[in-house]
């Protein structure tokens, strides 16, 4: 007989998924950058560099942001903030370095850029072990509201009554 999963084990297990897929993702552009299997044009350098200073900047922004909001504090797992927050100081520094220094060295791209990929790597993947032991509080919440759904359905189905059917 199969066991049936309730709901905050299952939505624990897609949530480390999904982060186990990014921690996949970074790893293998940061293990083909280092191996120069994926090379990068200047075009593509300056690209990057500007992406990521926008998301660098949003990593500082998004700590700020939960760090004063006291909304959003409890919804969120402050761990994850802290952890990103060193990836986003580094893609802030390394991208103002390169666009405004312009270094022709390219070791510069191809250490500096997979650098804090292996680092977003290694964060991914203790957040998926972590947040399967202790889930995000958002993630609880969920979980609480449906287990209190399935109680009033199972309640109304043991009275007899048909929840699905109007009259």
């Amino acid at each position: 007989m199969k066991k049936k999963l309730d709901f905050l084990t299952k939505a624990k297990l897609i949530y480390s998924g999904e982060l186990l897929l990014f921690a996949i993702i970074f790893g293998v552009v940061a293990i083909l950058e280092f191996l120069q299997v994926i090379k990068i044009s200047e075009r593509h350098h300056l690209i990057f560099n500007w992406i990521t200073l926008f998301g660098g900047t949003w990593l500082i922004v998004d700590f700020f942001w939960a760090l004063l909001s006291k909304k959003r504090r409890p919804k969120i797992a402050f761990i994850d903030k802290i952890l990103h927050l060193p990836a986003g100081i580094y893609l802030v520094v390394f991208d103002l370095y390169c666009l405004i220094a312009k270094p022709q060295n390219p070791l510069v791209y191809q250490y500096g850029i997979p650098t804090v990929l292996t680092y977003l790597c290694l964060c991914y993947v203790f957040e998926a072990i972590y947040h399967y032991f202790y889930p995000i509080p958002s993630i609880i919440d969920i979980g609480k509201e449906e287990e209190q759904k399935n109680l009033v359905l199972e309640k109304e189905m043991v009275e007899g009554e048909k929840p699905y059917e109007t009259e």
